[in-house]
């Protein structure tokens, strides 16, 4: 009786051993889930007035990020600096001279698009833009605070950007910009400045206008800057574009963000 009733409890614990074998070899076999992917948010640099010079072109160069370079067109260097860009695999854009408001009283850019201009006036300006600038993927307004308040004036310059297949920038120099709709009744690429970095020559200020650029990009998912060829704005961002959390940031060209 002894001996049937220690077959019993042998019995008993083969199964339990065999049911707990059973139930870690599935957890063991079972898939494990991929890890989920946070989306980043994405920022654009743009850096404004290139071509009056080499002084920083070691810059496109040395810098490990996408940087959009927006360059004056019929200055000295226009060419060099765009085809110097294009080796290092920067993005390049024409910073279009445009109409600013009292525009007398402005020491203006050559061949600056005027308001009052023809249509035929407008076009062989920018044909002779990109040929000043060549592997350009868009345009951004150099001043414009009336060229850009103006539909007709945008319009001739839109019109020539979607048949070239190129974006616009709006440097988003007036509350009284017209540029945002027009492009998207137009079905233009288009995309908009979100912070000037450098108004200030100092490096604390410009540091302050970066992360004020990724608080921008984290609220709304992504963000454009806007700063310029000078010694201490490269020097910030060759320091600062490092420390970036990489798991929450992506530094992309503004063609990664146009409509």
């Amino acid at each position: 009786m002894r001996k049937k009733k220690n077959n019993i409890w042998v019995i008993i614990l083969c199964c339990i051993v065999a049911v707990q074998f059973i139930f870690i070899f599935s957890l063991l076999k079972k898939e494990k889930k991929p890890p989920v992917k946070v989306k980043k948010v994405k920022i654009a640099i743009v850096l404004d007035d290139w071509g009056y010079n080499l002084n920083h072109v070691n810059f496109l160069r040395e810098v490990k990020y996408p940087i959009t370079i927006s360059v004056l067109p019929f200055l000295p260097y226009s060419r060099e600096i765009s085809e110097e860009a294009e080796k290092a695999n920067q993005e390049v854009i024409v910073h279009l001279p445009l109409e600013p408001q009292n525009w007398r009283k402005v020491n203006l850019e050559k061949n600056v698009i005027l308001t009052t201009m023809k249509k035929d006036e407008v076009l062989k300006i920018l044909d002779n833009s990109f040929n000043s600038v060549p592997y350009a993927k868009g345009i951004s307004n150099h001043m414009g605070s009336k060229a850009t308040e103006d539909k007709k004036i945008m319009g001739v310059i839109f019109a020539e950007l979607k048949k070239r297949k190129l974006y616009f920038l709006d440097s988003f120099v007036t509350p009284k910009t017209v540029c945002k709709e027009l492009a998207r009744s137009m079905n233009v690429k288009f995309a908009q400045r979100s912070i000037f970095l450098d108004n200030e020559a100092d490096s604390e200020y410009i540091n302050g206008q970066l992360m004020a650029l990724l608080d921008h990009a984290s609220k709304y998912g992504e963000a454009i800057g806007i700063g310029h060829d000078r010694i201490l704005t490269l020097k910030v961002l060759k320091e600062f574009l490092p420390k970036i959390n990489k798991n929450k940031y992506e530094v992309v060209f503004v063609s990664d963000l146009v409509r």
